[in-house]
């Protein structure tokens, strides 16, 4: 990471501070070491992140960009090397086309990896909780700052439209006059049709959940070895029960959708199911970007998050159109991540949904969903993205997305001794993988218990 400034930045309000309280912040900061400083320094820079958000006068993209906004709290070349080459961006690969991207990471989420992670382990420890309960502050004001009402909305959703080159084709409503709120237009809804899932009728296929990146994996083995690093993420700790977790067997699979603030940011039902249970789980709000998730920091079993029992209709691909489906759990965990306030739910209890049915929403952010199916069902995931997440297959590079990339930037995890995967960009109702479940012969209802 990169060392703090030499001389103390000074902030815009000092210049109506007394004289004897500029002098003692020099002080402090001469006596107090450079990471310990410089992390303070960045715990403003998350609190000015939001601010700037309920500033009708500062552009989106300004804001994003921290264009202007950052300057009082950073000198151009402690800027550069925090903010332009550490924690820059994140390789995915388009599925449609192979072409390997380049996302740039939004500004608030790379000053939330620098607060987990700037500086020794000694001085993190000591801010630690004091950032946990920053992140958690400003992403549930965040959130109240989004759902506010006013003239300001409408130059807000246009910003945001014309900064991520949103393509507003296929939504619902496409005037930004149409939302009350922020919120209202970052959990948009599309045109019915907008999003058909593949095969809809056949229970066999499964199909993505989001617009998103997407990692899928056999076991939570893999998962752990390519991509989550974390040491705690276990089933029985992503669901937050043991009894939970043992209904999916000893080595269920599962698919990690990542969701980016450009996005649409409604998940839909990847099989046919019924709602058994939701259970909302607190905890922290992690960003939840590769370069956090690629860390040993247990983000998706730390952060807030709904858990969503489906008790899904599933077939095997040889399966007659006369041969009834069986019953087997699946788990939609849908994770918050920094600056996402909530989750919302379009079903209840009970209800049945259909195979690409809108099941939920995230509010404003980048926000994460990991789907696990039981080890009974047998999944395999499609080929490409299983060569993806494992990191066999990393896209066809093209120069002109590769200059986009500045020359020092540091992408990912710095780890050279560790072989990771990447993200493939997948939409809504795309098949990912099919599923095989196996039965006892002499039922049509019991499970059999696939051999590992």
């Amino acid at each position: 990471m990169s060392s703090a400034t030499k001389s103390r930045p000074v902030l815009k309000d000092e210049t109506t501070k007394p004289a004897i309280v500029r002098a003692w912040r020099d002080v402090k900061w001469k006596i107090q070491p450079n990471t310990y400083n410089m992390r303070t320094l960045l715990m403003t820079a998350m609190r000015k992140a939001v601010d700037e958000s309920e500033d009708s006068v500062v552009n989106e993209h300004d804001r994003i960009e921290a264009q202007g906004w950052l300057t009082d709290l950073f000198d151009e070349e402690t800027y550069e090397k925090l903010f332009a080459n550490e924690h820059f961006g994140n390789f995915v690969i388009i599925r449609a086309t192979g072409i390997k991207d380049f996302e740039e990471m939004p500004i608030y989420a790379r000053i939330g990896m620098h607060l987990l992670f700037y500086g020794p382990v000694q001085i993190r420890f000591l801010k630690w909780n004091f950032v946990r309960n920053l992140l958690k502050s400003q992403s549930i004001r965040q959130g109240t700052i989004y759902d506010q009402e006013g003239p300001d909305v409408v130059k807000r959703i246009a910003d945001f439209i014309k900064t991520y080159e949103i393509d507003m084709s296929d939504v619902l409503v496409k005037d930004p006059k149409g939302y009350k709120t922020f919120n209202e237009f970052f959990s948009r809804k599309l045109k019915p049709g907008a999003r058909k899932p593949a095969a809809p009728n056949d229970f066999s296929i499964i199909v993505s959940a989001a617009d998103c990146r997407l990692n899928v994996f056999p076991n939570f083995t893999v998962a752990r070895q390519f991509w989550v690093k974390g040491k705690k993420f276990t089933l029985p700790e992503l669901l937050g029960s043991e009894a939970l977790a043992r209904r999916f067997g000893n080595s269920p699979s599962l698919a990690i959708f990542r969701l980016a603030p450009q996005d649409y940011h409604r998940f839909h039902s990847p099989v046919t199911a019924t709602i058994e249970s939701i259970t909302t789980l607190p905890g922290d709000y992690y960003t939840v970007n590769p370069q956090a998730v690629n860390q040993p920091l247990d983000v998706f079993t730390a952060n807030r998050r709904d858990v969503c029992i489906l008790n899904a209709s599933l077939s095997n691909p040889t399966s007659t159109p006369n041969t009834p489906s069986q019953t087997l759990p699946v788990a939609f965990v849908a994770i918050g991540a920094l600056l996402v306030g909530s989750v919302g739910w379009s079903f209840k209890v009970g209800e049945q949904v259909k195979k690409g049915d809108d099941l939920g929403w995230f509010q404003y952010g980048g926000s994460t969903v990991v789907c696990i199916f039981s080890e009974q069902a047998n999944v395999t995931w499609d080929e490409d993205l299983t060569k993806a997440s494992t990191g066999e297959w990393q896209g066809k590079e093209v120069p002109e997305i590769m200059a986009k990339i500045p020359p020092n930037a540091i992408i990912g995890t710095a780890s050279a001794t560790d072989t990771f995967g990447i993200e493939v960009l997948v939409r809504t109702g795309e098949k990912i993988g099919v599923c095989a479940p196996v039965f006892d012969a002499q039922s049509t209802s019991t499970p059999k218990k696939a051999q590992a």
